[in-house]
């Protein structure tokens, strides 16, 4: 039996962005703006947004096919992923990405531009958690340009990283 996932939809129409979030604060945080009567998160119009719990969406997602509601599995829906920029938020979303098999997942450029923005206002990042797998194919950052793959390399490289709670309903 697969691991259920938790979501909130807005809309059951198809076609609509799904956005996949990796941390709990950050699903509630715009779910509140989206209940709020708010359509759109940064300028993208979202749909449904799904709460991954970190890795353990890689085992929810590994049965969406026969778990996921009707409409979630449209093949016109687009599929977006947003986590901490941080080598594991970035291993969950590639390996989710390779093994989904419904549609293609892409990174939320619009979230993880944001993050950066954010990070450039403040003096200082976290430090990088011990033991994290640092071996990316380098999907993630072909969604990218070079000056913002470089960007986050960088900090990534500093052994700093940018938790996706810096973004919140304000």
């Amino acid at each position: 039996t697969s691991e259920p996932f938790s979501y909130f939809a807005r809309s059951r129409a198809t076609p609509q962005n799904l956005l996949i979030l990796e941390n709990k604060d950050p699903f509630f945080c715009m779910r509140k703006h989206l209940l709020s009567g708010h359509s759109s998160v940064l300028g993208d119009v979202m749909g449904t947004l799904i709460y991954g719990a970190g890795k353990r969406v890689l085992s929810s997602f590994s049965a969406f096919d026969i778990s996921a509601e009707p409409y979630m599995r449209s093949p016109d829906n687009r599929f977006l992923y947003f986590g901490d920029l941080d080598y594991e938020g970035i291993g969950i979303y590639e390996r989710l990405a390779a093994g989904f098999s419904i549609s293609d997942i892409i990174p939320w450029r619009a979230g993880y531009l944001k993050m950066l923005e954010k990070a450039e206002e403040r003096c200082s990042l976290p430090e990088t958690r011990d033991q994290q797998n640092r071996n990316l194919s380098g999907h993630f950052f072909s969604f990218f340009s070079e000056e913002e793959k470089s960007q986050m390399l960088s900090i990534l490289e500093s052994d700093r990283y940018i938790p996706q709670e810096i973004l919140n309903i304000s």
